[in-house]
């Protein structure tokens, strides 16, 4: 098995059964009746050590096809073949895991110390986006997230305009004016999905993070 991918392979290939045969429900996780925003987080750092490991594998796989060709390797023919098909199953959950971090179907361990957060409709806790409630009580929140695969937790904090509206037949609040005073991400983008963002309630916008 790859050294450098081993342990994000062992976590996440419970991963890749799950989520071959159902996609992640944009529904799950907090109710819509109270305000919040949607965070999207891409494990880069993930994603770039597969990216290596994908072009060492085929690089790999070319040397092991080189071989086959050769004739003097008649004798070790099976041993050849046996390796290739070793690092051709390697490079499929490669291929696998890369498409999941794509996706950024990833599992927030804990917000603020408070886990079980989130629930999918295969009942594990992997989204590729997550409602993160506001703080109704003022008009900042701020968020610590430990992060499946991170060894450091990563912190959020927004500001926003709070006003009183009826959401799912429910008298609550809306946050309007949703924007980002500070954060530990690796990179940050948004909010965006709604203009002019002046007059979008935070329900409609999305944060983007890598990690």
């Amino acid at each position: 098995m790859i050294k450098t991918a081993s342990i994000y392979i062992l976590v996440l290939v419970t991963s890749l059964l799950l989520f071959w045969a159902c996609e992640p429900c944009d529904d799950c996780g907090p109710d819509n009746a109270y305000p919040y925003f949607n965070l999207s987080i891409l494990n880069k750092t993930s994603l770039d050590t597969l990216t290596q490991d994908k072009t060492r594998l085929n690089t790999e796989i070319a040397a092991v096809d080189a071989a086959l060709d050769n004739p003097e390797n008649a004798p070790v023919v099976d041993s050849l073949n046996n390796l290739r098909k070793t690092k051709s199953d390697s490079l499929a959950l490669i291929d696998g895991l890369i498409k999941i971090t794509n996706k950024r179907t990833i599992s927030i361990e804990s917000i603020n110390g408070e886990t079980n957060l989130f629930e999918n409709k295969n009942g594990g806790d992997s989204l590729s986006r997550f409602k993160i409630p506001l703080n109704t009580r003022q008009p900042e929140s701020e968020y610590v997230f430990q992060i499946e695969f991170s060894n450091s937790p990563h912190s959020l904090k927004i500001e926003y305009q709070l006003s009183d509206t009826i959401i799912n037949s429910k008298i609550t609040k809306s946050a309007k004016n949703l924007s980002v005073i500070e954060h530990q991400f690796d990179s940050l983008a948004g909010p965006y999905g709604c203009k002019p963002l002046s007059k979008c309630t935070s329900n409609e916008l999305e944060i983007y993070v890598e990690i």
